[in-house]
């Protein structure tokens, strides 16, 4: 039987060549693969995050008639600028329909109440302005016309105080006042928060807000 024996020169030059392959290739090799790995499962996550954010994108595309309604209400209940005479003509409205009189109707300067909310409209504070009206007519009709107020769509009026007293004719005919607030969104630099008494469009120096009470000249009604 022939012995078949490996030069040692053969046998080094083979060890070496697995060395080489060794160090030299399969370990750049398998440190890349784990590199794409590990971008691989970067890449998925990031899949998953755009997956579940593409979801929630389109359920308020789905909404997004719901929140145009819902953003038009709170602009009705509380509108850009003070809006006085659409204000005045949704009272008239009210009284009309509860069968009393607005005999008059004063509007305060407005003011940021104190703790207001800070608004989500930039460059706009949220104001309060007061309001006293003078009413005529049948009790039950005033207490209805309270309620219109506050509770019908339109302009959001909270009622405060409310002074009643017997009207010539006899109970049940009152005559008295009541007053409330209403709500509204104004510029940051609107001349009537940095000035009260200046005139629209001129800037004043900066004054205090307008103390509640302070009323502008009455608007009498018919």
């Amino acid at each position: 039987m022939k012995r078949w024996r490996i030069p040692a020169a053969g046998a080094a030059v083979a060890l070496v060549l697995v060395v080489l392959y060794v160090g030299g290739f399969h370990q750049p090799r398998s440190d890349e693969l784990a590199v794409l790995s590990a971008e691989t499962d970067q890449l998925r996550s990031q899949q998953a995050l755009l997956r579940r954010e593409t979801r929630a994108l389109e359920e308020v595309a789905s909404r997004a008639p719901e929140f145009q309604a819902a953003l038009g209400r709170l602009e009705e209940l509380i509108p850009a600028g003070l809006a006085q005479d659409a204000l005045l003509a949704q009272l008239q409205e009210a009284a009309g329909g509860a069968g009393v009189e607005l005999a008059s109707v004063t509007f305060e300067e407005p003011r940021v109440p104190d703790g207001a909310p800070p608004s989500e409209v930039p460059g706009a504070v949220l104001v309060e302005m007061g309001l006293t009206a003078a009413v005529n007519g049948p009790f039950a009709g005033v207490t209805q016309l309270l309620h219109r107020v506050e509770a019908e769509p339109g302009r959001a009026v909270l009622v405060g105080a409310v002074a009643l007293t017997e009207a010539e004719a006899g109970f049940p005919a009152v005559t008295g006042t009541w007053s409330g607030r209403a709500y509204a969104l104004l510029s940051a630099d609107d001349p009537l928060l940095i000035d009260p008494d200046a005139p629209p469009g001129v800037s004043g120096a900066p004054a205090q807000p307008a103390a509640p009470g302070a009323a502008t000249p009455s608007v009498e009604t018919s």
